[in-house]
């Protein structure tokens, strides 16, 4: 599991939330540089389901 500080991304129209969770499958033979991108884009768009409106990947 990551952790990950959330204040980056600023507040939540949903109130605050002590645990976010997102699920990420992926071919285990894929590079970091692609590994790392599609984390980014997991990670962005957990935050923005989870109700962080200013959640982008250049904040993490």
């Amino acid at each position: 599991m990551m952790s990950l500080g959330l204040t980056a991304l600023g507040t939540s129209d949903r109130g605050p939330r002590s645990k976010l969770a997102v699920t990420i499958t992926a071919a285990p033979a894929m590079g970091r540089r692609e590994r790392q991108s599609l984390l980014q884009e997991a990670l962005v768009y957990m935050a923005l389901q989870f109700g962080y409106v200013d959640a982008e990947a250049d904040l993490l």
